[in-house]
């Protein structure tokens, strides 16, 4: 015992040791060094030993640059030449992907430069797409994954002729989600952007009293705040109410000089919630709004869209919505996106993305969306000549084919941006009329060339509960005791539209007006000797009982229902109730006497009637009773009007066990 008693606290003391050693592990830091290059200063990235996912591609990192004078870099290596002598402060983010371990912290460190460079200015990346001619861009450095931070770069432009001071907006955490994603951490601003308190878009009428009737003016007063408004300082209010419409959370910032056709990054950080875990490959959005002063100048948004990971994996598939209402099925679209990295060594020509198609979704109404790389649409039955994106319906699903195109790959020697090295393809399918109510998921198989598929995760989509009320009358009846049959009406309540075994609960209230029961005739008989007689006084009572009832009810039956098709379903139940009975009894008695006298010609027999009395008395008593029952409904079962038949056996308190029916009409909605 003594032996035991010591292995348990070694394996104890063991055990904590070991905690605390797992505690104590240093976390992984995107590290780097920095050192002179010709008339720049190059960044090398010191990074920790990457941990390979099995069975996945070869691990490796991409980067995110911050030089600390607006500049950025996706390089591994950059050189960066700084326009101006001073100090700044460079950052770093590196994503792991096929990687089992956490994401590497951002690491900052400052920069000395002792030289100037009025050229550097141009050698900068930034957000835009060079397609695109917007005013305002945003990228991320990975794709989101729960509890790691996110490095974002806001990027906007004048394309206007004059100097522009202006707001950039910032909005994140969905409200169609039921938690958020985001927490804000910190800004990096480059050219003097500082936070903006959040006024209010509404420009109450000329003579309204300050402050009826707005919303958060900030540190402003109201008046200085509607002088602001009506002189056209803010955008009009549908760009900035639609975005509080969409989102939880608001930022922004304030700019000052921006030139004609500059350019320039801002840069921040937001990090991940737990909450995020529960919509996995779910396609989240942030959303920027360029808010120029000038009221000439239009005011221009700008959405950012992100897949959630619990691996940062180029090669996956995403859904706009992991939940959806089945009510308002008909009208909802679901969007999709497939990303794609080419791994290879050398340039990919053809690439392929076969979907499997989701159960219920129409296949006929698949819309291709945006895609890269950028290319037409192929010509129908001609081969392509030119790069193009083939369409083909398959026999299980639907496929994209990217045709004579130059896809670099990652691992292709001289290709610096891995950027250049990925594609997508966003489409949206619309849901069938009769499509079934069950989760639905989709996978994604990618063919680089002639190579080996890679298959992606799976999404998945399931229904909101939904409610669907219902109202419900019928009759009860009682095979034995035909006037306890009562009419009955109610409310029930279960999901909408249920294809599974799904619960319901009905509130039923039964009532059944006065009715006379038959009347009972009682005869009493009481004799009473006569002394020193013979016979006796005889005592007759007739007593007659009328009585009239009625009651009141309440039942709560509880089932367990499968709809078979959307005409009939069979279900299982049990049903508690109280009955409340309710009324009045009469009783009227007449009592009779004979009475035998001694006359001088013997007895006589004498018949006395007395008065007829009546006494009225009310009726009130509480009775339980419990049912179980099986049921049939045929008609909509899942929506609109059915009719059912309902049976079983009725447990009454202080009456012997008997079988009940109950026939009835619902609408449920």
């Amino acid at each position: 015992m003594k032996n035991l008693i010591l292995c348990c606290l070694s394996l104890s003391f063991l055990n904590g040791v070991y905690a605390q050693k797992v505690k104590e592990l240093p976390p992984r830091v995107a590290d780097f060094s920095i050192s002179t290059d010709g008339d720049g200063q190059r960044f090398i990235p010191n990074l920790p030993a990457l941990g390979q996912i099995a069975g996945a591609p070869e691990a490796y990192w991409t980067y995110v640059w911050e030089f600390g004078d607006g500049a950025m870099s996706t390089e591994k290596s950059p050189v960066h030449q700084y326009p101006q002598v001073g100090e700044f402060i460079a950052t770093l983010d590196a994503t792991a992907h096929y990687d089992d371990g956490k994401k590497a912290t951002r690491k900052k460190a400052k920069v000395l430069n002792p030289k100037q460079n009025a050229l550097a200015a141009l050698e900068s990346e930034d957000a835009f797409d060079p397609s695109a001619k917007q005013a305002i861009a945003m990228r991320v450095g990975a794709q989101p994954r729960p509890g790691e931070e996110l490095s974002f770069v806001l990027s906007y432009r004048n394309k206007s002729q004059v100097p522009l001071n202006g707001r950039l907006h910032l909005f994140f955490n969905e409200k169609k989600f039921p938690a958020p994603h985001f927490k804000f951490l910190e800004s990096r601003p480059c050219y003097g952007e500082v936070e903006a308190p959040l006024y209010s878009q509404i420009a109450p009428e000329m003579g309204e009293m300050e402050g009826s009737a707005w919303a958060s003016v900030g540190v402003l007063a109201a008046a200085q705040v509607r002088n602001l408004a009506l002189a056209g300082v803010f955008p009009p209010p549908t760009i900035l109410l639609d975005a509080r419409g969409k989102y939880r959370t608001e930022h922004a910032w304030a700019f000052e000089n921006l030139a004609p056709s500059a350019a320039r990054n801002f840069f921040l950080s937001l990090e991940t919630l737990p909450t995020m875990i529960r919509d996995v490959n779910t396609l989240i959005h942030v959303q920027g709004i360029f808010v120029p002063d000038d009221p000439s100048v239009p005011a221009e948004p700008c959405v950012l869209e992100m897949k959630i990971v619990v691996a940062h994996d180029p090669n996956a598939i995403a859904v706009s919505d992991n939940r959806i209402n089945y009510r308002s099925i008909r009208d909802q679209k679901v969007d999709y996106r497939v990303d794609f990295q080419n791994n290879g060594k050398g340039p990919a020509s053809t690439v392929v993305v076969q979907i499997e198609m989701p159960e219920g979704l129409d296949l006929n109404r698949i819309k291709a969306l945006d895609w890269q790389p950028k290319c037409p649409i192929c010509p129908p039955n001609t081969p392509p000549t030119r790069s193009c994106l083939d369409t083909l319906r398959t026999k299980n699903g639907y496929q994209f084919s990217f045709r004579k195109i130059y896809l670099p790959g990652a691992a292709q020697e001289g290709v610096e941006k891995l950027d250049s090295t990925k594609g997508f393809v966003k489409y949206r399918i619309e849901a069938d009329r009769n499509m079934p109510k069950y989760a639905f998921r989709s996978r994604a198989q990618i063919v680089f060339d002639r190579e080996k598929p890679i298959y992606t995760n799976y999404t998945r989509t399931r229904f909101k509960v939904g409610i669907s009320p219902g109202l419900k009358f019928g009759y009860s009846y009682l095979p034995d005791d035909s006037k306890s049959a009562y009419y009955f009406l109610g409310a029930t309540l279960s999901p909408y539209k249920s294809w599974r075994v799904y619960p319901q609960i009905e509130l039923l209230t039964g009532l059944k007006s006065r009715q006379n029961l038959p009347d009972e005739q009682r005869t009493g008989l009481q004799v009473k000797a006569i002394p020193g007689a013979v016979f006796k006084d005889s005592l007759l009572s007739d007593t007659l009982l009328q009585r009239q009832t009625g009651f009141f009810s309440f039942e709560i039956p509880l089932v367990l229902r499968k709809n078979f098709s959307k005409h009939i379903g069979l279900g299982l139940g049990i049903s508690p109730g109280i009955i409340f009975e309710n009324g009045q009894s009469r009783i009227k008695t007449q009592q009779t006497t004979i009475h035998w006298t001694d006359g001088a010609n013997g007895f006589f027999k004498e018949t006395i009637k007395g008065e007829v009395t009546e006494k009225v008395e009310p009726i009130a008593a509480t009775r339980y009773d419990f049912r179980l029952f099986g049921d049939l409904v045929f008609g909509s079962v899942r929506s609109g009007i059915n009719l059912g038949l309902r049976g079983g056996a009725l447990w009454s308190e202080g009456r012997p066990l008997r079988a009940f029916a109950q026939f009835s009409v619902e609408l449920k909605l």
